[in-house]
């Protein structure tokens, strides 16, 4: 009885082709890359001028008063003032003044007191309220309609299954 050639070989490892091996590798390093890129995904900060444009109106509202820089020598000094950030200083009576310098939108500088700076913080504070709760609100209407589908789905197909049933495509059709 021979014995099949099977048997007869000598047993080496099998090994994969290189380019099985390259292709796979690749695609490991394809996949971790596109997972890494997804988890650095950020929204991009406003532009200044955004920002300037969305804190202008509020000081304004709170009672800063806006100072132009109309003269080289008053754009020189805002020029040399850190933006957009609003600081204080301590005047010769011992009060508290605060400030804006604002060299991308208006040009100009807003001064108020401290009074107008409480109002300032009270009225960001609301506008970070209303963003938190306008969230809110569109993630319960979006769980809502998501519900609604649900329900809709549910009265279209009286016997709980997808279109695709336990027994094959469509089986109650």
């Amino acid at each position: 009885m021979a014995t099949p050639l099977f048997l007869s070989m000598p047993k080496e490892p099998m090994r994969q082709r290189p380019s099985t091996f390259v292709a796979v590798v690749f695609l490991i390093a394809a996949f971790s890359a596109a997972l890494f890129g997804c988890g650095s995904i950020q929204p991009q900060p406003p532009a200044p001028e955004q920002q300037a444009e969305q804190i202008e109106p509020m000081l304004s509202a709170a009672g800063f008063t806006m100072l132009p820089a109309d003269t080289p020598e008053r754009q020189q000094q805002l020029g040399s003032l850190l933006p957009l950030q609003v600081q204080y200083y301590i005047g010769k009576t011992g009060n508290l003044h605060y400030w804006m310098a604002d060299p991308y939108y208006c040009k100009c500088m807003y001064i108020g007191t401290e009074e107008a700076y409480q109002k300032y913080e009270k009225l960001k504070l609301d506008e970070q309220f209303q963003a938190k709760e306008g969230e809110i609100s569109r993630q319960n209407l979006e769980a809502q309609q998501m519900e609604e589908m649900d329900m809709q789905e549910e009265m279209f197909n009286p016997y709980g299954m997808g279109l695709v049933g336990p027994m094959g495509p469509a089986m109650y059709w």
